[in-house]
């Protein structure tokens, strides 16, 4: 009876360190394992029952067994999916989904965006009423720890403990090495993808939630470890972006919190330098020097990374056939309003180049879902970049401009990768916006235009 008691009661009163629905004890429960297994768990460790049930797919069935047995709680949970600012733009994009799948009979196109887009309003739900935003980022720190350690070991071990012992169902999952190097891969089925995922871990470790500001060294050692972890996964994408995003975090951080960050960078950068000089003749040293100059190569063409052990020659090649990937969109045999499907099977060949990787997420989404799907996906970006630093700059938000970099760094890494089975994590970052917007200023926002929509002429706010 206190779980109803609680479940239901009003929730006009809201203190902002406690989510309304945390004394419903169930799902409290159900929702905690839904957020841990969709940061922890690979998408490759579950169970094969027509189709692959994962252990987010897995609890997404739990909850959604729990919302039809408490109506009242499934209404709820219904009712505040169109209040995510987001919700038009995912809706336009599923819209594409829904026909694509239909012209294409291809269920798979539909459940694989469905379930993704599902599990993001459920985590949103979560957070919001149930855990907490406070709650969901220290936790979120917490697994951060967990993985930058786990990262350590499995670069030590040479292969990945996960891929290993909790491969259960069909993946595409599978060791990687680069000159010689192995590549440390977390719960992702890529080392590129987990780049991918400590980029949106390094933004959310740098928000201060009491004070609602962003700070680089919130947790100093834990920057280190998942910095160290992006080394280790070998992808020059990856360090390049992650340099990129400490220096945005370091803008968006307010003046006291700056200098200070500025001359914590400028102690870490010369102990850098410190260790790396003694350390340089080693099998380490020298990788650390490969990642750091293969990227310097990357940008201004050079070859110094060769004098590091790199294979300049496959990282020419792995770089120089992403060229050929935007000439895909003048291909005439791909229609461009009608997508292939997600389980389209497409080679291309272009000058005696033969591609049949896509790893360009905007090109690969052409082909899956043509000129709307990727019209209304960048739409779905491009808005959620802009909610995100608008109430940022409105509300003077750490929080809001904290995940807006995290969101746009990890946007930005599709252009040299596929998704990798990754929107899971972007989607629990945009739920951790969405759910501090909605606790703090979601009612005044709507307020306050209603207002100034009564005293508007013609009754339109802009």
């Amino acid at each position: 009876m206190r779980q109803r008691t609680a479940l239901y009661q009003s929730t006009t009163e809201y203190s902002p360190d406690k989510a309304e629905l945390k004394g419903a004890g169930l799902l409290f429960l159900l929702m905690s394992l839904l957020l841990v297994a969709d940061w922890v768990l690979p998408q490759y460790f579950g169970v094969h029952i027509m189709f692959d049930i994962t252990s987010t797919r897995f609890m997404n069935l739990v909850l959604l067994a729990y919302f039809l047995l408490n109506p009242k709680a499934g209404n709820h949970f219904l009712r505040t999916i169109p209040e995510v600012e987001m919700t038009p733009y995912l809706a336009l994009y599923m819209v594409v989904i829904v026909y694509t799948t239909v012209l294409r009979v291809n269920v798979n196109t539909f459940f694989l965006n469905f379930l993704d887009i599902l599990t993001f309003y459920m985590v949103y739900y979560g957070i919001r009423y149930v855990i907490g935003v406070r709650r969901a980022i220290d936790w979120t720190a917490r697994i951060a720890w967990v993985l930058g350690i786990y990262g350590l070991v499995e670069y030590f071990l040479g292969f990945s403990p996960m891929v290993r012992y909790l491969m259960t169902v069909p993946n595409a999952a599978m060791y990687g090495s680069r000159s010689g190097q192995y590549r440390v891969m977390g719960p992702c089925v890529h080392s590129i993808g987990y780049g991918m995922l400590l980029l949106l871990l390094i933004a959310i470790i740098c928000i201060d939630y009491d004070s609602d500001e962003v700070y680089l060294f919130r947790h100093p050692a834990l920057l280190v470890l998942l910095l160290l972890n992006v080394f280790l996964t070998g992808s020059r994408g990856s360090l390049g972006l992650a340099v990129l995003e400490v220096f945005l975090i370091v803008i968006c951080s307010r003046g006291e919190r700056r200098k200070k960050t500025f001359f914590y960078l400028i102690v870490l950068l010369l102990l850098f330098a410190v260790i790396e000089t003694a350390i340089i003749r080693t099998e380490v040293g020298r990788y650390v020097m490969m990642q750091i100059t293969s990227v310097i190569d990357q940008v201004f063409g050079t070859e110094f990374s060769a004098k590091f052990g790199a294979n300049v020659t496959l990282l020419g090649q792995s770089s120089s056939y992403r060229d050929y990937l935007p000439r895909i969109f003048t291909v005439e045999w791909l229609n461009p309003l009608v997508g292939r499907g997600v389980n389209a099977r497409v080679g291309f060949e272009f000058d005696g180049v033969y591609i049949v990787s896509i790893d360009n997420f905007y090109v690969a989404s052409y082909i899956r879902y043509a000129y709307p799907g990727l019209i209304t996906f960048a739409l779905f970006q491009l808005m959620t970049a802009f909610i995100m630093i608008k109430n940022g700059l409105k509300h003077r938000s750490g929080l809001c401009m904290a995940t807006a970099v995290g969101f746009v760094i990890y946007s930005v890494s599709l252009f040299w990768a596929d998704y990798l089975q990754t929107t899971k994590y972007m989607y629990i970052l945009i739920a951790i916006y969405c759910a501090w917007y909605g606790e703090r200023f979601q009612e005044q926002d709507r307020q306050n235009r209603r207002k100034r929509r009564r005293h508007s002429p013609a009754g339109i706010v802009l």
